[in-house]
């Protein structure tokens, strides 16, 4: 895949055009073994696979050398007068991808900057997939941290998947890119029914949830947690973290049990591990399906032989249809990990636990928020989307209107310092306003018509004298007319991701993007971000960056409309000079594109030896043992002497830009 590449303020756009209409695109937070980024995004023919960056694919296959000794052959015998079968045919055995990586990544090319796409894979499933979701996986600074994270995860990509012919499907492959060969093997181009999705041809495993069980209209929404085997044992607890609980008085208009509570899960005996997918639709009212897949006993792949995974685990009827379903951020064995936030585009966001000890056959509900009502209507202000924050410790809503703000329900971000007298907050105060708000740019225009001055001062009094003065503003009026922004529906959406840098006080730091309409923000430590707000710093030069809001703007789709955006995880970028914290990419969704908007790659630096000088230098070359990097040294040092000797004598010399010893004149 070759992107179109713009340089657009300092950066490069990068578009992949498709031959499909993309639905969904997301980045997986996990990468494989050879440093690739991994792009899914799914499409109106099934799902496809992008790896982005890290070491490339060897095209060259193993061959396999057959050995041959000395009274054997390849002919056989073959009997024809014969009453008896002969032995059963041997299984064909399945195909074993083993590919192979180059031992570095490409070579730094100034013409074309950028992480190439090393290897695409499409898996057709006969349906489109509307929707694609996965865990919330940690950071790489944190996973190696986490010994209840199944082995599936490190090894294998896990999907859960939203169709249009309303099934919900769970499918895993290797994470590592597959080869070349094991794209064009004879069998698939052969026989082009085996390139179907589930047949194991990519070491692919597929569930499906079929219509029948589950959903009656199309999903609206999926995500995907997982969870310690369910079994009958009440008397283990889940791990408390050493977090504050919530204050009695934030659960008085919805009473739920101890946040210490008890969870029916044999962790020590039982150290399997189950699949929560959650997913809804606008069934009836509303409906929230949640359905529990096991895993192997090992953790390292789905359990084909459960039969009961088809059937609900959870079912819950919803007051109106949710615009997003979200489960904590929280992993195993957290005590928050199960529950499920649920966001209404009527304005109201509630909290769903799906493991609860005083309900255990149904799960509970825990807690339900409001946003303010829209001005002189009385209607609450609809929200699009929402997101855990703070490791699940609070909640980051998107209004229609562009407005976001963050609900601190456990008291868990930056506090303001606290003038003499003042009054302190309380645990109602975090639920009935927003700790922090902002507005996005484009959410400054309305989709109403915006009548200019002199249709006003026309309103006013129609009769109005002539005058100079009101002679132009008619001449105006005539010839600028109203300005009409588009109406329709707002779009937008948030991405939450972990942040990746080893100097954040708090593992809970997390980078932001919002975007809405044209508009596109990203926060690069929301912990940062939020303490500028709080406390009024901040400085531009110093860590107070981290949490300065960067506008991503001039995105050209083509007159595409913009259907998602979303953020790269953040990684070490070889030839960098930025720090990690601003250095997350950006894919931007269209139709039938997306764009990756990057910084341009560096020429990496040469490594100078620690007692490398240029006596040193001098000596290697008199023995003849001086390498590349030396000779380049010895030139530079040469060319640097030759300007400064000569800047002081000749006037108009230039110095050609490469680093060769050589100057012109006229």
């Amino acid at each position: 895949m070759k992107p179109d590449v713009r340089l657009v303020d300092d950066f490069l756009q990068l578009g992949y055009e498709l031959p499909h209409r993309i639905h969904t695109c997301k980045v997986y937070p996990v990468r494989p073994s050879n440093g690739s980024t991994v792009i899914v995004y799914g499409h109106e023919r099934g799902l496809s696979i992008a790896w982005r960056g890290g070491k490339p694919l060897n095209d060259v296959p193993r061959q396999k050398e057959e050995t041959k000794t000395n009274g054997t052959s390849n002919d056989a015998v073959m009997i024809i007068d014969s009453d008896d079968d002969g032995p059963p045919a041997k299984p064909t055995q399945p195909f074993l991808d083993n590919p192979i990586f180059e031992e570095e990544e490409a070579e730094y090319d100034s013409l074309e900057p950028y992480h190439p796409i090393v290897q695409h894979l499409d898996l057709p499933l006969g349906t489109e997939v509307l929707h694609v979701s996965f865990p919330h996986l940690p950071s790489e600074l944190h996973r190696l941290s986490l010994e209840s994270l199944p082995k599936i995860f490190s090894q294998r990509l896990v999907l859960a998947l939203a169709c249009s012919d309303f099934s919900i499907r769970i499918l895993t492959l290797p994470l590592i890119p597959p080869s070349p060969h094991s794209k064009t093997r004879p069998e698939l181009r052969d026989n082009v029914s085996l390139t179907g999705t589930g047949n194991g041809h990519f070491g692919e495993q597929m569930m499906i949830i079929p219509s029948v069980t589950g959903h009656q209209s199309l999903p609206s929404g999926v995500s995907m947690t997982f969870t310690a085997h369910v079994v009958s044992s009440p008397d283990i607890k889940m791990e408390d973290e050493g977090e504050d609980d919530l204050d009695v008085a934030s659960r008085t208009s919805h009473p739920s049990p101890a946040r210490s509570r008890s969870r029916s899960i044999h962790a020590e005996e039982d150290s399997s591990r189950d699949l929560l997918i959650a997913s809804h639709s606008a069934d009836l009212s509303g409906l929230l399906l949640i359905h529990k897949i096991p895993l192997t006993v090992d953790g390292a792949g789905i359990d084909t032989k459960s039969a009961d995974y088809g059937m609900p685990w959870r079912t819950q009827y919803l007051p109106s249809p949710a615009v997003s379903i979200q489960f904590n951020s929280s992993l195993y064995p957290a005590k928050r990990h199960s529950e499920v936030l649920i966001a209404e585009a009527k304005g109201v966001v509630r909290v769903y636990d799906c493991l609860s000890q005083s309900e255990p056959d149904r799960g509970s509900w825990l807690i339900s928020l409001h946003t303010n009502f829209q001005d002189g209507l009385p209607k609450r202000r609809p929200i699009l989307d929402a997101q855990w924050v703070l490791g699940g410790k609070a909640i980051l809503v998107l209004l229609a209107d562009g407005e976001w703000g963050i609900w601190d329900i456990e008291n868990a971000g930056p506090k303001a310092k606290k003038a003499i007298g003042a009054s302190q907050n309380t645990a109602r105060d975090y639920l009935t306003s927003f700790a922090i708000r902002g507005l996005l740019g484009s959410s400054l225009t309305t989709s109403n018509p915006i009548k200019s001055s002199s249709r006003k001062n026309e309103s006013r009094s129609k009769l109005a004298p002539m005058t100079p003065g009101t002679r132009r503003i008619r001449q105006e009026a005539l010839f600028t007319g109203p300005v009409v922004h588009p109406s329709g529906p707002s779009r937008g959406g948030l991405c939450v991701l972990p942040t990746n840098s080893a100097s954040s006080n708090r593992a809970d730091d997390e980078s932001l993007l919002l975007w809405h309409g044209h508009s596109i923000i990203t926060i690069p430590s929301l912990l940062t971000h939020w303490q500028n707000k709080v406390q009024g710093s901040g400085n531009l030069f110093g860590s107070g960056a981290k949490g300065q809001q960067r506008e991503i703007t001039n995105i050209q789709l083509g007159g595409e409309l913009r259907t998602g955006v979303t953020l790269f995880p953040e990684s070490y970028r070889p030839g960098g000079k930025r720090e990690a914290a601003t250095a997350a990419d950006v894919l931007v969704m269209g139709e039938y594109r997306f764009i990756i908007v990057t910084p341009p790659l560096t020429e990496p630096e040469p490594s100078t030896p620690p007692n490398s000088s240029p006596l040193v230098d001098q000596q290697l070359l008199a023995r003849g043992e001086l390498d590349v990097n030396g000779m380049e040294r010895i030139l530079t040092g040469m060319t640097n002497g030759e300007q400064r000797n000569s800047g002081n004598h000749r006037v108009g010399v230039a110095v050609a830009k490469r680093k060769v010893g050589f100057l012109t004149s006229r």
